[in-house]
């Protein structure tokens, strides 16, 4: 564990993994749109969106804090062992006593109570998780291999096996059952990387847990909290149905750029500790670089392929969705902006009191837009809730480091401005394209294809040095591979 893997390879890596939970379901969504119904997915979107909130409360902060701590002691066995069952143990204990109380709650309901029942088992799952240790070791190639393998049998099980609304108890059971199966199996490789230690401690370090506990309670609020509201307040699993299709395509662009955030934060962590502050700086700047290069493009061009993508996608039924798609694909820029501030520098270096700070205020306010536009709007006002959350949120963490003359405005978003203005081109490009398009699948590949190609031509055209270096690098590679 001595020797650090390349951050341009564990972005790959982590890229494909994070890339692939999401795409199995995305591409799973046609198919359950077709077969479960709006209503269906929005029972089971509804209900997941209550166990959730036992799911975090079981992991508390150890996800975040055990990637730290793993990063810093890594190249350390007997120490990495020690983290290791010290945190684990502590799961272990969340875990019990969240699914106790679950029972507790679920007692009192009684609709889609097997449902209910069904998904209680993610909250032991979190005990078998432990993705988290891989991360800080930064091994995140076996993470992507697990992913890929279970994700596939997933669904091939659901392809094969749902097939009517009256199956949606059986989805929800294949979710948890192959979830399990994947974090079971990451347990293989640990005694070749552990060993054995005394003296384990799993509650010495609650404190820093639980002040990381607070902000991932806290983001819940705009990522959870939103979808119950719209159950409590509208009633309707239509609106909770579309609010999360949307959502999920955003969530699905998402991931290609938070994945440099995740692969980062390990990085930073270790140089951090062995204070090595200029080459802390250079990764997130050029994480920042990467990140304005890809999130742009992606935000607007989400809003240009929305009105093929839905109906392509979704099926008759979504109309909602093709409504909300715009406004969800400011999450691209403004959550790829926030895991980068908050999670890879502000949790990195110990800042997590700020990061705190920062996802509270942007609870409140999403609670208090949420309870203004809900019942006006629905589910349109729960996206406009989370996107100006998310937005506040990242305003002030980047508004404190640059205060703190901790990090550069000007660094933070150098060559952001062509990466806007060519997003915007290619924007345009697409509204005019889509006309001429048909709605089908063919069609919205060639307006993919459009985008991508339009975007490329404006970073020629404005002699963009990052976009430039990066492709003769690709080239670069390809003609050695040959030799």
């Amino acid at each position: 564990m001595s020797q650090s893997p390349s951050v341009s390879r564990n972005y790959i890596w982590n890229t494909i993994n994070q890339v692939f939970i999401l795409l199995v379901p995305l591409i799973l969504t046609p198919y359950l749109s077709r077969v479960l119904g709006a209503d269906g997915i929005g029972i089971y979107s509804y209900v997941n969106s209550i166990a959730s909130y036992f799911i975090i409360t079981a992991i508390l902060g150890t996800t975040l804090y055990g990637q730290r701590s793993i990063a810093c002691v890594r190249n350390n066995k007997e120490e990495c062992s020690k983290v290791f069952w010290e945190i684990q143990i502590f799961r272990m204990l969340a875990s019990t006593i969240c699914l106790a109380f679950f029972f507790i709650v679920i007692s009192f309901i009684k609709e889609n109570i097997l449902i209910y029942f069904i998904l209680s088992i993610n909250i032991v799952n979190v005990i078998f998780d432990i993705s988290w240790f891989y991360c800080g070791i930064e091994d995140f190639k076996k993470i992507a291999i697990r992913n890929f393998v279970v994700k596939i049998l997933n669904m091939v099980f659901i392809f094969v096996f749902i097939n009517d609304p009256s199956d949606l108890w059986l989805y929800a059971a294949s979710i948890v059952g192959f979830s399990i199966l994947g974090n079971a199996s990451m347990w293989f490789g640990l005694p070749k990387i552990l060993v054995k230690v005394k003296d384990v401690r799993p509650l010495k370090n609650i404190k820093d847990i639980i002040l990381l506990f607070l902000p991932t309670m806290a983001t819940q609020v705009y990522c959870v909290l939103d979808k119950s509201m719209i159950g409590w307040i509208t009633g309707s699993s239509y609106q909770n149905g579309c609010y999360e299709q949307a959502e999920k395509v955003a969530r699905f662009s998402l991931s290609i750029v938070t994945s440099v955030a995740m692969v980062v934060l390990p990085r930073v962590a270790n140089l951090y500790k062995n204070q090595m502050k200029e080459d802390v700086l250079f990764y997130i700047y050029k994480a920042y670089r990467f990140t304005t290069f890809l999130a742009f493009p992606i935000m607007f061009g989400l809003i240009g392929v929305a009105g093929t993508f839905v109906p392509v996608f979704f099926g008759e039924g979504y109309d909602l969705v093709e409504v909300l798609m715009p406004i969800f694909s400011i999450l691209v820029v403004s959550v790829s902006l926030a895991y980068l501030t908050g999670y890879s520098y502000l949790i990195s270096t110990k800042q997590q009191n700020v990061y705190t700070f920062s996802v509270a205020v942007a609870a409140v306010c999403n609670l208090a837009i949420n309870f203004i536009l809900i019942p006006k709007i629905g589910a349109v006002g729960a996206a406009i809730a989370s996107v100006s959350a998310e937005i506040i949120g990242v305003v002030i963490q980047i508004g404190y480091c640059c205060l703190s003359h901790q990090l550069e405005l000007k660094k933070i978003f150098e060559g952001a401005f062509k990466y806007l203005v060519s997003s915007f081109l290619m924007l345009l490009v697409l509204l005019a394209v889509q006309r001429y398009l048909p709605k089908t699948v063919l069609g919205l590949l060639a307006l993919i294809a459009t985008g991508v190609a339009a975007y490329s031509l404006m970073l020629f055209i404005f002699k963009d040095d990052f976009f430039r270096n990066n492709i003769k690098m690709v080239f670069r590679k390809l003609q050695m591979e040959r030799r």
